[in-house]
Parts: C-alpha cells; sequence; structure tokens
C-alpha cells in the first residue's frame, strides 16, 4: 500500500511532526503524495488549527485519487493525527466515488495507508440504486467491499427489504452479500426468515440473480408456510428448491 510521505499547507510548506506550538491557520490547502511523489489526496477547508500531536480542520472538502477514479469527502469538522496520519471526519459526512456510490455518517474515521474508512455509528450507503443502512461498518475507499456490523437493513429496487441483526458482508467485485443473524426478506410474493442469507447480484442489471437462505428457514405465502434447513431461490426462473426435510402448513383463507 502506497505511504503518504509528504504534506503541504497553501502559504506555508510544513512537515506534520515539527510543530512545537499551536498555529492557526485560515483557507488552507493540504495535499499528501505518495512513495513516487504522486498526488494522493488533497483536502480544503475554512480553518486549521496545528498543535503538537493533530490538525483539527472545519468545513473540510478533500479529494482522494485512486488508481482510475476520484474520491470526493465532505465533512463539517475534521483532524488528521500527525502520528498515524489518520484522519477523521465528524458531522455530516458524505464520501463519493465517481460511480455514483455515496456514503452518508456523522463519524467516519480514514486510515490512508490502507484505503479504508470506517464508522461506529449509523451510516446509510448507496450503491447501484439499493441502499444500505446500519451501525459500525469498515469499506474501502473504491467501495469494492463493505462490512456493516449491525442492524442492518437492505432496500432493493423494486419492492424488496431485507434485514439483520448483523453482521453483513459485501464484496462488490465479486457480486455477493452474506447477511448473518436474523435474517428477514419482505417482497410482494410474501416474507422468509433465516439465519443466513447469500445473495448473489447481477452487476449489469443491478438486481438479484440468486439467493440461498440456510437455518431455521421459514417461507411464508399468502396463508401458507413452509419450513425447511435451507432453500434456494432462482429469480431468473421463479422458483424456490427447498433442502433438508422441508415441512408445507396450509391454512384456510
Amino acid at each position: 500500500m502506497m505511504k503518504i510521505t509528504t504534506i503541504f499547507l497553501i502559504l506555508v510548506s510544513f512537515s506534520l511532526n515539527s510543530f512545537a506550538t499551536e498555529e492557526s491557520l485560515k483557507s488552507f490547502i493540504l495535499t499528501g503524495y505518495d512513495e513516487d511523489n504522486k498526488k494522493k489526496w488533497e483536502m480544503k477547508g475554512d480553518n486549521a488549527n496545528i498543535s503538537n500531536q493533530d490538525v483539527f480542520l472545519t468545513t473540510v472538502q478533500a479529494k482522494v485519487y485512486e488508481d482510475n477514479q476520484v474520491i470526493d469527502i465532505e465533512a463539517d469538522k475534521g483532524y488528521i493525527n500527525k502520528s498515524s496520519r489518520n484522519v477523521s471526519l465528524k458531522e455530516n459526512v458524505v464520501l463519493k466515488d465517481s460511480k455514483g456510490a455515496v456514503l452518508y455518517t456523522e463519524m467516519l474515521n480514514w486510515d490512508q495507508e490502507k484505503d479504508i474508512v470506517w464508522t461506529d455509528v449509523f451510516l446509510k450507503l448507496v450503491k447501484d440504486e439499493n441502499e444500505i443502512v446500519g451501525t459500525g461498518a469498515k469499506i474501502d475507499t473504491q467501495f469494492r467491499k463493505a462490512v456493516i456490523q449491525k442492524d442492518v437493513q437492505l432496500k432493493l429496487i423494486p419492492q424488496t427489504i431485507i434485514t439483520s441483526s448483523g453482521p453483513l458482508e459485501v464484496d462488490y467485485i465479486e457480486n455477493v452479500a452474506v447477511f448473518k443473524e436474523d435474517v428477514h426478506i419482505v417482497d410482494r410474493r410474501g416474507e422468509l426468515f433465516c439465519d443466513t442469507l447469500i445473495v448473489y447480484f447481477d452487476a449489469e442489471e443491478k438486481s438479484i440473480i440468486k439467493a440461498h437462505a440456510k437455518g431455521n428457514v421459514s417461507l411464508r405465502r399468502g396463508q401458507s408456510w413452509t419450513y425447511s434447513k435451507e432453500a434456494i431461490y432462482d429469480v431468473k426462473e421463479g422458483k424456490v428448491s427447498l433442502l433438508g426435510r422441508p415441512k408445507l402448513e396450509i391454512y384456510p383463507q
């Protein structure tokens, strides 16, 4: 992973480890470079208060330059730890990539060397026209992988909602999501409960192509309930395969 070696401040050039007293600068620009002297990120703001350990920032606007895209970050407040080079952002934090993915939260930590962001508070992630909300997350800055820790809800177009106690692990490269603990799916056809749900997506169509439910599976359609150890739903064929001694209960309307 690339390491940031130099940071510049507009009008003042400095090393983040060289301050002995507190300073205050307005209308700042911070720029980080990698080992090949290539610009890694740029951060702007209204005010920077510089102490021995941290740089405190207000009205933060940042750009992170990844391989093939630019990540935009906004926040009301932030600070840079001079020792670790990590950035913490607070209040109205928004992170956007050039492909339309957006992350909203009130607190976000950014590890520049590992190219990951994480939070312990509520967040909303919008990507591929789908919306994930939850509490606590770790996401790479290119939105390739995400782990939402708890209280997960995924809203899928047109009318599907998946909730779980968490965690939810999403791999946008492999187009698969794994929901764990107290999983519940609701759509216009009925609802399903299970312990673990593996969802496979079509990247081009931005829709589910298959869902594999595991552990204590309960499926309701109308007044009928089906119970099994596992269930595989093929969306394209509209077929559900029940595995592990399925049981059907039919109740009168």
